[in-house]
């Protein structure tokens, strides 16, 4: 259906339905940055006050997780100020490799919660393993916050995908330290050991993981079967309270539900409805394994529901919501528009909306509400005629009215 929809915009010569529009679109300006790398997952932190973002360098070598200020206020678009790496690549610093030559590879950040001090920030940072004096190289678990910098993980296996909940108590990671992939969560007030195991499927890995609006229930993919499901663990902080892993392991499984039991096809990158009552998620078909669909499913009772065909899934995190959960932004994997960007509604009796952006090969939609007015932030090359603005994606932000 929206490919259909697609087509016949392009024949009508319209860009947009009457419904969400994106009324103002600009690039952010990003100082000495501006071609050297591609940028992906672009968020604003919960306070409003700094953005992050991740570089891969041009020569693919390298990637990077930088933070800049910004200054919202009434102004649009927001001004952002010079942005540093979240991490340094210095020998001399004792949060980087090393080595002469080294260079930190950090990855996947994570909003944590906004005080007044200021805003706490985690990512997975590459270092050499620490505890036993080798030279093996591997992806550990970094949190910064005002006057803050360590290391909540020290393994020689990858951690990585972390992410808060609501109050910031926990922090929830993957890793291969198992064996098979697993999540564990992080507790920053536990007594005794922090780090506590949540999953424990023998048969497969558990990946994206993502909390709920409250902060207490855990959405995730499980490998099962030889397909990836979506599972909901319905009280995750329960279960990481559970100081004795037996306990929590026998408790684990009664605590998780399978959202898609029976499906063929494989499930990714869950995210949920402000309100917590959905998750939408992406979903790769058995018969065509290359292609994304958008679903949602109600996590009370409801079976899961195609919202749009080939969509093109973000770098990182889940869909994109609309605050009032009334449908999620999405990129439509059409090449005749170069992946232009839709709003899809959740109620069937409304019609999709096109967002009329001016930019190409759009990707890794996020979204923050500042007042009574939505911000959608987004990468995309420009649609100008010049190398620069065809070669590089940029950060781009909308503002979306209804």
């Amino acid at each position: 259906m929206k490919k259909i929809l697609s087509l016949l915009l392009v024949l009508c010569g319209t860009y947009a339905f009457a419904g969400v529009k994106a009324e103002r679109v600009e690039a952010l300006a990003l100082g000495s940055l501006e071609g050297t790398g591609q940028i992906t997952n672009p968020r604003f932190s919960p306070d409003g006050k700094e953005m992050f973002f991740e570089l891969l360098a041009a020569d693919g070598e390298s990637s990077e997780v930088y933070v800049a200020s910004v200054d919202g206020g009434v102004v649009f678009p927001p001004l952002i100020g010079a942005p540093e790496a979240a991490i340094p690549s210095k020998k001399k610093d004792v949060f980087s490799l090393g080595g002469p030559g080294d260079k930190a590879i950090s990855e996947h950040p994570a909003w944590g919660v906004s005080t007044k001090r200021g805003q706490s920030i985690a990512l997975a940072v590459t270092r050499k393993e620490a505890s036993r004096g080798g030279s093996k190289i591997n992806f550990d678990i970094l949190y910064k916050a005002p006057g803050k910098k360590r290391f909540l993980t020290e393994h020689p296996e990858n951690d990585s995908e972390p992410t808060f909940n609501k109050s910031g108590e926990y922090l929830v990671f993957a890793s291969g330290r198992s064996g098979e992939g697993d999540l564990y969560a992080y507790s920053f007030y536990a007594d005794g050991n922090p780090i506590r195991r949540l999953t424990f499927e023998e048969s497969g890995s558990e990946l994206y993981p993502a909390w709920s609006p409250n902060g207490k229930s855990l959405a995730f993919i499980g490998h099962l079967g030889g397909v990836d499901h979506l599972f909901l663990m319905d009280d995750a902080v329960n279960l990481a309270d559970i100081k004795d892993e037996g306990e929590r392991r026998s408790k684990a499984r009664a605590m998780t539900r399978d959202l898609t039991p029976g499906s063929p096809d494989s499930s990714l990158a869950p995210s949920f409805s402000p309100d917590g009552k959905l998750i939408a998620f992406f979903v790769h078909p058995k018969n065509h394994p290359t292609r994304s669909d958008l679903y949602v499913v109600d996590i009370a009772d409801g079976e899961p529901t195609l919202l749009a065909e080939s969509v093109i899934p973000p770098t990182r995190d889940g869909p994109c919501w609309a605050p009032d959960s009334s449908g999620l932004f999405v990129v439509d994997e059409s090449a005749e528009l170069m992946n232009p960007i839709y709003f899809v509604p959740l109620n069937p009796a409304k019609e999709m909306s096109l967002l009329e952006t001016g930019t190409q090969l759009n990707g890794d939609l996020s979204l923050r509400v500042e007042g009574e007015r939505w911000l959608l932030l987004f990468v995309a090359q420009g649609g100008g005629e010049k190398d620069l603005e065809k070669r590089w994606r940029k950060i781009f932000v909308a503002e979306i009215t209804k």
